[in-house]
Formats: structure tokens, sequence, C-alpha cells
């Protein structure tokens, strides 16, 4: 996993919901707000759950499943 304690993340997103897509560019400021996860996982579970609830700061936070894709923004390294 990158860390991003050494600078900020740039996240690309796009939101394919046919009724309304669109691209989302966010970036996540805070060490904090990134964990290690399991790359088989059908649904968020109960730790992970308990990690947004404490983390995101939303009172009785609902995740709602996206058909989504997203991409990581990393600077480009000039060889």
């Amino acid at each position: 996993m990158a860390d991003p304690s050494n600078g900020l993340w740039r996240i690309l997103i796009l939101d394919a919901d046919p009724a309304d897509p669109k691209w989302i560019l966010a970036t996540v400021t805070q060490p904090g707000h990134v964990r290690p996860a399991n790359p088989d996982a059908a649904a968020v579970d109960e730790v992970t759950a308990a990690w947004v609830l404490h983390s995101s700061e939303v009172p009785h936070p609902v995740l709602t499943a996206m058909p989504a894709k997203c991409w990581r923004i990393d600077a480009r390294k000039d060889t």
C-alpha cells in the first residue's frame, strides 16, 4: 500500500450510474483515512464499518455500493 503520510492522495472516480454518470475528483488529506483492505471482499465488514463511523464524522453513516471504478493519481516520475 502506498504511504499517504508522504503527501495527499488524489483519487479519480468514475461513477458509472446510468441515471447520473459522473467523474469525481477526491483528495484524501489524512493518513488515517486510508487502511488496508481485503481485495476479495464482497461487502464492507464490521471492522471497516466501525472505522468509517469513527473516521468519517458522519453520524449513522449508510454505505451505498456504487457502480464505480477508481484510479489513484500519482505524479509522473521523470526518468
